[in-house]
C-alpha cells in the first residue's frame, strides 16, 4: 500500500514538473514576442521622428526659395505646389499612412534642381542690370555726341535711332510680385496667386512697379486685362473698359489706372468691381503700360 502511494506521488511530481516547464516556455516565448514588438514600435517612432525633422527642414528650405524666387521676379507656382504636397505628406506621416524614405529623397532632389534654376535666374537678373547700366552709359554718350559732331549727322541719327529703340525697351515698366485678391461683397478678401473662392464680386490686383533709371518719373497709364475662362477679355464701358494700342494692334482692356511713377519700387493696387458675378473657371490677369506687357497673374473661381 505504501509502495502504491509512493508511485502516485512520483507521477504527480513528474506531471507538475512538465506543467512548470510548459508554462515557463510559454511565458518566456510570450515575453520575447513582446520585447520584439516594443523594439519594432520604438524603431517606428524613431523613423517617424527623423522623417518629421527632415520634412520640417525641407519645408523651411522651400519657404526660403519661394521668397528668393519671388524677389527675383520668377515664377513660384511650382514651389508652392511642392510646398502644399509636402504639408499633405506631413499629415499622412503623422497618421501613419506614409513611409517617407523615398519621399524625402524626392524632395531633396527637387531642391537641388530648383537651386540650379535659382542660380540661373540670379545670373539673368544680373545680366539685365548690367545691360541697363550699359544702355544708360550709351545714352549719355549719344547725347554728348549729338551736340559735338555736326559733320557726321547722318551717322549719329542712325545710331541714335538704334539706341533710342534699345533705351525705350529697357525703360519699359515692369510689375513685380503680382498678387491677385478675390473680394466678396461683404469685404472678405481671399489672397493668393491662384485665388479659389465660391463667389467673387471684386478683383484686386496688387504689384510693385520696379525702379528703373531709364524710365521717366511721370504719370503712367496702367491697363488691366482680365481674360475669362473662354479666352475673352472682360469689358464693360460702364466700369471703365476701353481699348489701347499694343504692337500696332488695338486691344481691349478691363480697367485702367493713372499712376504717378516715382521710380522707387512703389506699390500699386487696382480694384475692379464687376456688376455681375465671375463664372467658375480660371482667369488670367495681364498688365500693360506704354505699349509693353509689364506683368501677369491669375485666379480661379470654384
Amino acid at each position: 500500500m505504501e509502495r502504491k502511494n509512493n508511485t502516485g506521488l512520483l507521477v504527480g511530481l513528474i506531471l507538475m514538473t512538465i506543467l512548470a516547464a510548459v508554462f515557463g516556455y510559454l511565458y518566456y516565448n510570450e515575453r520575447a514576442v513582446t520585447n520584439k514588438q516594443e523594439a519594432d514600435l520604438q524603431t517606428r517612432v524613431n523613423e517617424l521622428a527623423s522623417s518629421e525633422i527632415k520634412l520640417d527642414s525641407i519645408s523651411k528650405q522651400l519657404d526660403a526659395r519661394i521668397q528668393e524666387v519671388q524677389g527675383l521676379g520668377g515664377d513660384i507656382e511650382e514651389l508652392q505646389k511642392v510646398k502644399a504636397a509636402l504639408e499633405n505628406d506631413r499629415i499622412a506621416l503623422r497618421k501613419g499612412n506614409l513611409t517617407m524614405g523615398k519621399k524625402v529623397k524626392e524632395y531633396e532632389a527637387f531642391l537641388t534642381k530648383k537651386d540650379e534654376e535659382i542660380a540661373q535666374l540670379r545670373e539673368e537678373n544680373q545680366q539685365l542690370i548690367s545691360q541697363n547700366e550699359t544702355l544708360v552709359q550709351e545714352k549719355t554718350v549719344l547725347e554728348t555726341t549729338k551736340q559735338a559732331i555736326s559733320d557726321s549727322l547722318s551717322g549719329v541719327v542712325s545710331k541714335n535711332t538704334e539706341l533710342e529703340s534699345k533705351v525705350t525697351m529697357a525703360a519699359a515698366l515692369r510689375a513685380r510680385s503680382v498678387k491677385v485678391y478675390a473680394v466678396s461683397s461683404k469685404g472678405k478678401v481671399r489672397e493668393g496667386d491662384n485665388v479659389k473662392a465660391k463667389r467673387v464680386d471684386k478683383v484686386r490686383v496688387d504689384f510693385i512697379l520696379e525702379k528703373n533709371p531709364l524710365t521717366a518719373a511721370d504719370n503712367k497709364t496702367v491697363y488691366l486685362r482680365i481674360i475669362d475662362p473662354t479666352g475673352a477679355t472682360i469689358s464693360d464701358t460702364k466700369t471703365g473698359s476701353g481699348t489701347f494700342d499694343y504692337n500696332g494692334q488695338e486691344q481691349g482692356y478691363t480697367i485702367s489706372k493713372e499712376v504717378t511713377y516715382t521710380n522707387n519700387n512703389q506699390d500699386v493696387s487696382i480694384l475692379y468691381d464687376r456688376d455681375s458675378n465671375f463664372p467658375s473657371g480660371k482667369y488670367t490677369i495681364e498688365l500693360y503700360s506704354e505699349g509693353f506687357s509689364i506683368g501677369e497673374g491669375s485666379f480661379s473661381v470654384k
